[in-house]
């Protein structure tokens, strides 16, 4: 964590200062990516042996806990509106509560922000960040185009946080080291500084940064800083009292898989050891008693050297590919002929390799997806016993993710209430981090259904696990009866219809008493209407717990 002083953040001299303490940081990160990746050139692949092995643990350990965190994307919801409880709120805390209207407005808001900016897709990677690189950042501002508020992900490989000394501490800026290359392979080196005020940008040279630090600087540059302020690039402020930006750090500083990295390394050892003697058994010497060579393996030849006899290399040849050898044996020395294989305990290295797996899996609370345990987790209870372990990980630091997407939301809300004149609070906003496991729809249908009735049809369809958003569902259902009720409505009035014109044709004189009584009549027709839809419901709802019942 990188802390510096508010009133010195923008000086040349502390852009220089806090360059080298982020760098540290940075160097840390690329190491960490570097190794989560495991990738390699074209060249280190043409070099590698059987000795090389690579199993990259650690990309399988990221990619699993961060889809279990992260697959889904957050839920958010608006408190309901109490009038005696947020009176009572507003009076203790100063809390300005939303009523009915803007609750509306509020989730309509941050749907809508959310579906533009791809939260989903978006959540996933920053959560990726976090757990690779020990932090993510993301920043917010309004696109100048669309007019769309855009949430943008800020590389953690560049990005680093500056907080001031207050405690609880406070975000004072979002410092980025970007560098663009040259064609002779130089690099010049820019910062980008965001600060309540706006962006600020700093450049570096590669001569200042070839000779900074040493007696030719000063004598050169005067004792300059490294960076130097472009005035020109200063941007104006864009968002009012804070920062367009949220941070957040690993709070122990370790990659997921940092911890195990020396087991990793032992688990390849142990898969390079068996390859090992697998290739010594495929290159066997083979081993022949009784046999004596007709020719010598060494010879001479012209100069007086000792070279290999291409007539013993003939005979060994003959040895080794025909199918048949007569071996000459006597009653000193048995005839044998064999391979001089290694002898491997299988069963001994797959139990080792099998303890290193379920210990790495273990020191990284990431569940073993090759454990057989796997396949006998046929619901959604042993399924999340099997990932309990990294649960409790998680809640390490689930907290730090519910405070950043609560300042997402703050800002995003105090610009809008600015602009638009209006009092949304990101206070009555409800932030739900969802787990991804895989589901069994039938038993979630089959289970909120048991509940019908006695819950609520919105938290119903929250338990369904299908995605839905509840609300709209509920309007979408409530349009749907009323269109019900308009049909029979007019049914039934076609059939009255009817039932009157065939009276009117046997007697003239009750068109009139029938047209004084059309009012009392449309009523009645209304009303059966409404208890036909009514009683279309109960018996839809029996025929369900009727079959749920034979299940």
């Amino acid at each position: 964590m990188l802390r510096y002083s508010k009133k010195r953040l923008v000086e040349e001299r502390s852009i220089t200062d806090i360059y080298f303490k982020a760098q540290e940081e940075l160097n840390v990160r690329k190491e960490l990516y570097e190794k989560f990746r495991r990738k390699l050139t074209d060249e280190e692949l043409a070099s590698l042996d059987d000795e090389d092995i690579k199993v990259p643990l650690e990309r399988y350990i990221s990619v699993m806990s961060a889809g279990y965190f992260g697959g889904k994307a957050p839920t958010y919801k608006v408190k309901a509106f109490n009038e005696d409880k947020d009176k009572i709120i507003k009076e203790l805390f100063n809390h300005e509560t939303n009523d009915e209207q803007e609750i509306k407005e509020i989730e309509l808001l941050i749907k809508h922000i959310t579906d533009y900016n791809k939260d989903g897709s978006h959540f996933l990677h920053m959560v990726l960040d976090y757990l690779i690189k020990r932090a993510c950042y993301e920043i917010y501002y309004k696109d100048e185009t669309t007019g769309e508020i855009t949430i943008a992900r800020s590389d953690a490989l560049e990005t680093v946080a500056i907080w001031d000394y207050s405690l609880p501490k406070n975000l004072i800026g979002l410092y980025r080291i970007i560098r663009t290359y040259m064609a002779n392979g130089e690099y010049q080196q820019m910062v980008e500084l965001t600060t309540a005020d706006g962006k600020r940008y700093y450049y570096d040279t590669p001569e200042k940064r070839k000779m900074f630090g040493t007696p030719a600087y000063e004598q050169k540059f005067k004792d300059e800083p490294l960076f130097k302020e472009n005035e020109k690039e200063k941007q104006p402020k864009k968002w009012d009292d804070d920062i367009p930006a949220t941070a957040i750090e690993n709070c122990d500083g370790m990659a997921i898989f940092e911890p195990v990295i020396s087991l990793i390394k032992a688990y390849e050892r142990c898969i390079q050891n068996s390859r090992n003697v697998f290739k010594y058994n495929d290159e066997a010497i083979l081993k022949v008693i009784g046999y004596q060579p007709e020719n010598p393996m060494i010879i001479q030849n012209e100069k007086g050297e000792d070279i290999i006899n291409p007539a013993r290399q003939k005979e060994d040849e003959y040895v080794l590919t025909s199918r048949v050898r007569y071996l000459d044996g006597n009653k000193d020395v048995n005839s044998d002929i064999a391979w001089v294989e290694k002898n491997v305990n299988d069963t001994a290295l797959q139990n080792h390799k099998k303890t290193l797996m379920d210990i790495i899996c273990l020191c990284s609370f990431c569940p073993n997806m090759t454990d057989l345990g796997f396949t006998s987790a046929d619901n959604n209870s042993a399924l999340e016993k099997k990932f309990f372990s990294l649960q409790q990980y998680i809640a390490t630091f689930e907290g730090d993710f519910l405070e950043g997407l609560t300042r997402r939301w703050r800002i995003i809300l105090e610009k809008f209430n600015k602009e638009k004149g209006k009092t949304y609070d990101f206070r009555d906003i409800e932030i739900k981090l969802n787990r991804n496991l895989p589901s069994d729809k039938a038993t979630d249908i089959t289970n909120a259904l048991k509940v019908r009735g006695l819950l609520p049809d919105e938290t119903v369809i929250n338990l369904l696990n299908l995605d839905l958003d509840a609300t709209s569902e509920l309007a979408k259902m409530d349009l749907q009866n009323e269109e019900n009720i308009q049909k029979n409505l007019e049914q039934m009035q076609m059939m009255g219809q009817a039932g009157v014109n065939e009276q009117s044709n046997d007697n003239p004189n009750e068109s009139n008493k029938n047209k004084d009584d059309n009012k009392v009549t449309d009523l009645t027709v209304q009303q059966k209407a409404q208890k036909l839809t009514a009683d279309n419901k109960k018996e839809q709802t029996k025929a369900v717990n009727k079959q749920i019942n034979k299940e």
